[in-house]
Formats: structure tokens, C-alpha cells, sequence
């Protein structure tokens, strides 16, 4: 059975409590509010099924850089798109063309107490609640068997999530359904913690009750920059640095990310994106404060 003893050696990614057939498995948080395994002994028949579908402490070989990897420079044309996109908009262009075609759209979305979840969408007013980052881990609950269900059912999925989730998300999948599920994943920093954002909010709770949040408001100081901001329901708004601050210096990323087994080399997805830094020198004609989205395609 799954034993956590050292929390570098656990992504959260939810694949053992998914797997297991007996429901054995549960994900809690600790202290910062990071998700890992526990497991009912009174439930668990010792299967292994847990262990096996691990991905996160599995050995990876990096691999040299393919001289031949596909990146590109996007921007949607859509204003409206753009303004609630934290970059380019490439995650809306690329969910679209699922969506047209019937299919079923997996992402990060805000609670009501804005924490983070996984969700699932089927509409473009869904999954629009998925544009913009979201710079805290989300809790995964029951969604990579929702996208199970939806690959037995012959949907086409789309699943958007940090490196690890789709990592483990794959290695759950059984391989017979692998043709019809998309793996997008971002260039990712590291994922902060649930606890401190909460705490973060309460604070900030203090001028009124707030009705959203954005990790990374485009409309205060641009794409390049990054301020956080609360709408109240009186109309006002505030915003500030101190989490940006926290997240920049390291302090509050869970512990398996120092140790991250999924970079650049090692991506188990189709395609990643993320902010396209630097595109003034590479080709300032896609430059601009409304965003830039870099795509970079693995298969």
C-alpha cells in the first residue's frame, strides 16, 4: 500500500485514491494545505494497485531537447477573450475546437470560498470559469474518474492541469483510451499553498465581502505585470503583492516541487503552454500588454 514518508515524494495528484477499487484511499491535507494519500488499513486488501499507478516516484531519464520540438507564438484575435485570459488566450483556442466537436473540457476553477478544484465542462460558459491561472494547487476530489467515465462513454477529453496531474492522470488512464484524451499542461513554477491563500483571503475579507479573485490582474499592469486583485460586492476593488511576493521567493511551494520530475524533458503531455517571456526579442511584432501565449507541442 501507499505510505507517504517524506512529502517531496508525493505530487498530490489523486491516481491512488482513484485507482483503488475499494475506496481505501482518501487525500487530506496537512498543514499548509497540501493533499496527500492516507489510507483506511480496515478497508485496504494490500492490492498495490496504488503503489503501481504512481507515476511521481517512478525514475525519469531526462532526455536531450528534440531539435525538431514545435513552439510557437499565439494571440487570439478575440478581444473579450483576451482580457480574461492570463496571457494569449491559447487555452480557449484550443478548447474551442474540443468543445465544437462534442467534447468535454477538465480545469482548475474558483469555489465559492475561492479555493481551487478541478471541474468539468461541456459549454464554452463552463469552461470559460477555467481562463486565468490559478497560483495554488486545486483539489482533484473525484475528477480523473469523471474522466474515465467520459473516455468509456466515447467522448473526446481535453485535460488541462500542472505537469504532475497529467502525469498522474495518464498513468491512470488505461492505454485503449489514451487516443482520445488530449494532456495540456503549463510551464509551471511550482503550486503554492491552499492554506496561506486562504488565510490570505480571510485577511482580506476584512474591507467587504469579496465575489472573485485574480492571481494575476492584466488590467492593473498589464500582462507583464503581476498584482493580485479582490471584487467586493459593494462594487470596489483592491489589490495587492503580498502573495506574489511569498510565491516568488520559494517559501510556500509544496515540498515535491524542488524536486519536480516533470520539466521540459520529461512533459507526459500533448502540448504545454504558458507566458511567451521574451517574445520582444524574438519576434516583437507578436509583443504587446494584452498577453502573448507560447505553445510548445510534444507529440
Amino acid at each position: 500500500m501507499i505510505s507517504i514518508t517524506d512529502k517531496s515524494g508525493c505530487c498530490g495528484c489523486s491516481a491512488c485514491q482513484a485507482i483503488c477499487p475499494h475506496d481505501a484511499v482518501v487525500m487530506l491535507p496537512d498543514g499548509m494545505g497540501f493533499q496527500y494519500p492516507v489510507v483506511n488499513q480496515e478497508r485496504c486488501v494490500d492490492c498495490g494497485l496504488c503503489d503501481k499507478v504512481c507515476d511521481f516516484t517512478k525514475g525519469r531519464k531526462a532526455e536531450s531537447l528534440r531539435s525538431d520540438m514545435d513552439v510557437y507564438a499565439a494571440r487570439h484575435k478575440d478581444g473579450r477573450i483576451l482580457s480574461r485570459s492570463q496571457s494569449g488566450g491559447a487555452f480557449t483556442a484550443i478548447s474551442d475546437v474540443v468543445l465544437e466537436g462534442g467534447g468535454v473540457i477538465y480545469g482548475a476553477v474558483f469555489d465559492r470560498d475561492l479555493s481551487v478544484r478541478h471541474s468539468r465542462a461541456v459549454t464554452a460558459e463552463e469552461r470559460n470559469l477555467f481562463c486565468g491561472s490559478k497560483y495554488i494547487q486545486s483539489r482533484m476530489e473525484d475528477t480523473f474518474r469523471s474522466v474515465l467515465n467520459d473516455l468509456k462513454s466515447g467522448r473526446q477529453v481535453l485535460f488541462s492541469g500542472t505537469p504532475c496531474q497529467v502525469a498522474g492522470l495518464k498513468s491512470y488512464v488505461p492505454d485503449r483510451y489514451l487516443d482520445s484524451i488530449i494532456f495540456l499542461d503549463f510551464v509551471c513554477h511550482g503550486v503554492p499553498s491552499p492554506a496561506v491563500w486562504k488565510s490570505y483571503v480571510e485577511d482580506m475579507g476584512r474591507y467587504g465581502k469579496i465575489v472573485s479573485a485574480c492571481f494575476r490582474d492584466k488590467s492593473l499592469v498589464g500582462w507583464k505585470g503581476h498584482k493580485e486583485s479582490f471584487a467586493y460586492s459593494d462594487g470596489s476593488t483592491r489589490s495587492g503583492e503580498t502573495f506574489r511576493v511569498l510565491f516568488y521567493k520559494n517559501i510556500m511551494l509544496r515540498p515535491g516541487c524542488g524536486s519536480c520530475k516533470y520539466d521540459i524533458y520529461n512533459r507526459s503531455s500533448d502540448i504545454s503552454i504558458a507566458d511567451f517571456w521574451g517574445i520582444d526579442a524574438i519576434c516583437p511584432q507578436m509583443d504587446g500588454n494584452s498577453g502573448t501565449s507560447m505553445i510548445i507541442v510534444h507529440t
